[in-house]
């Protein structure tokens, strides 16, 4: 990597996987180290796969109507929500998908990765869920953003009794209508007969959220989407489940107080408003 320049600030490493060793190399598209890694490796015979996704300055996300909270790296979080305990009403949910379970209980989390949140001041657990330090849920509270209640967050284990954690998950009380068929950047591989599940997006297409203008009258600051995204493992019992996942659209406003945190582990990306 050194020899085209790549070094520690875009070069990330981490443990071996199924005997290989992941590296994560992060480039601007217009960056001239970009080809000569290309074409370095190619000359070894080295397989890669490309992940692209936009960046944006601080003055276009101040500009947006709703910034998407994407999550950076799920795997970078934290294990968490029905298999470890965490409970949901499914009465209004789908009976096929499980999408519009609605939760009940604090949320569970496994106690067995706490190091997971170790010197973070905000983290995503596996499925998207999003939680943060009490400081930080102080300095949200604060702000008197809409749209945002917060539920506890304790460490489950197997054989002990659980644990309060001095965080506490973002909740989010406001559901979007559905996205502008302009978006881009969505995949629908497999849909569910309900049509709200099994998004998921494209790793060489970054993903361009759009909303009709008449559609954010009434959103708030934090909001969660109408379509539920990632894999789903549902048979009715939502103990043994895996749950799809909304969303988070968040103002500016919002946006700052992580920024102003210093919070890491997130892409912002405004979206976009359009008139149909």
């Amino acid at each position: 990597m050194r020899s085209v320049g790549c070094g520690p600030d875009v070069v990330e490493m981490f443990g071996p996987v199924l005997k290989r060793l992941p590296i994560w190399v992060t480039l601007d598209d217009s960056d001239e180290r970009l080809p000569r890694l290309l074409g370095l490796l190619k000359q070894h015979g080295v397989k890669w796969s490309e992940f692209r996704r936009d960046r944006y300055t601080d003055d276009e996300l101040e500009a947006a109507r709703l910034i998407f909270m994407d999550v950076h790296d799920a795997m970078d979080g934290i294990f968490a929500g029905p298999r470890v305990g965490t409970r949901y009403d499914m009465s209004e949910a789908c009976s096929s998908c499980g999408s519009g379970a609605r939760q009940t209980s604090a949320m569970f989390v496994d106690g067995e990765r706490l190091q997971s949140l170790e010197g973070k001041r905000a983290a995503p657990t596996w499925y998207h869920d999003i939680l943060v330090d009490e400081k930080l849920a102080g300095a949200l509270a604060d702000s008197g953003a809409t749209g945002l209640s917060f539920r506890g967050v304790f460490a489950a284990f197997e054989k002990r009794a659980q644990f309060q954690l001095p965080w506490q998950q973002l909740y989010a009380t406001h559901t979007l209508p559905r996205m502008s068929p302009r978006s881009t950047g969505i995949d629908l591989p497999q849909p569910c007969p309900c049509g709200r599940s099994c998004f998921g997006t494209f790793w060489e297409i970054p993903p361009r959220l759009a909303y009709r203008a008449s559609d954010l009258a009434d959103a708030c600051d934090v909001n969660v989407t109408w379509e539920w995204f990632g894999y789903v493992k549902f048979n009715g019992d939502v103990s043994d489940s895996v749950l799809a996942y909304p969303w988070f659209l968040v103002t500016p406003k919002v946006w700052r107080i992580f920024r102003d945190a210093g919070v890491t582990g997130f892409d912002w990306m405004p979206i976009r408003v359009v008139e149909e």
